[in-house]
């Protein structure tokens, strides 16, 4: 509405004449003359309608809305439940496994099968030779561990696009296919490791979703890890000594 012009020159706006309603909503009652006047057009034609048209339209648009809502909240449900669900059958996966490479190898499967990811790394801080479980390790002393200090620091999965360095450090031959990644850290009483899951679909992880559950899964596997830990990093060492 443009503005008009009053006695005492004040411009009067279209939010003033709002504001004014919306503080008397009994106004039409006692001015119901107006609403014969009302031009109201249709929001798609364009064509004039009249006000009881207009209100059913726009509750009509509401409720379409909310059913798009609910749809949304629903979906989101389905997809919590099913990852409730992942989580709860790798926990008794894990429960059953004997030593650290079952828990690596139950980790890897549970994380391609359940969790879509197209690649499954994990590396856990520790020394031996390339043989055996040290396959799994990475010495502590390495200058490449300084690349996930950060993620150790605050303790929480990182999603999205990694550093061309972290992504080769990590997933080696197959960086090049990794579009968007999940870094998770491994953690008990010190870091013992991290795990990273990446995907040839580049929305696939994103800096917006979700952790909670992610947070989950890595209290988790680094629970099921620690049992084992000690010892296999005992061996490997012990191993190595022994050549």
């Amino acid at each position: 509405m443009s503005a008009a012009s009053v006695n005492s020159g004040e411009q009067i706006t279209s939010e003033h004449i709002a504001a004014y309603l919306q503080r008397h909503k009994d106004f039409f009652q006692e001015h119901e003359e107006l609403l014969d006047e009302l031009s109201i057009p249709h929001p798609n034609t364009g064509e004039a309608i009249s006000l009881l048209e207009r209100l059913v339209a726009r509750q009509r648009k509401n409720q379409l809305q909310m059913s798009h809502q609910l749809e949304s909240l629903l979906a989101a449900a389905r997809d919590s439940e099913r990852v409730v669900g992942s989580l709860h059958h790798l926990a008794l996966e894990l429960m059953r496994c004997d030593n650290l490479d079952d828990v690596v190898a139950m980790c890897r499967d549970a994380m391609c099968s359940e969790f879509d990811a197209d690649n499954v790394v994990m590396r856990l801080i520790g020394r031996g030779k390339a043989d055996g479980t040290s396959l799994h390790f990475i010495d502590p002393d390495d200058n490449s561990l300084r690349m996930m200090s950060g993620l150790f620091q605050k303790r929480q999965p990182v999603c999205g696009r990694l550093r061309p360095k972290q992504q080769a450090f990590l997933f080696g031959d197959n960086s090049v296919m990794v579009k968007s990644a999940v870094l998770i850290p491994l953690y008990e009483a010190r870091p013992i490791g991290v795990l990273a899951l990446g995907s040839h679909n580049p929305d696939r992880f994103h800096p917006g979703m979700g952790t909670m559950f992610l947070t989950q899964l890595g209290e988790l596997v680094s629970r099921a890890l620690s049992l084992h830990l000690e010892q296999a990093v005992l061996t490997a060492e012990s191993n190595g000594g022994s050549s």
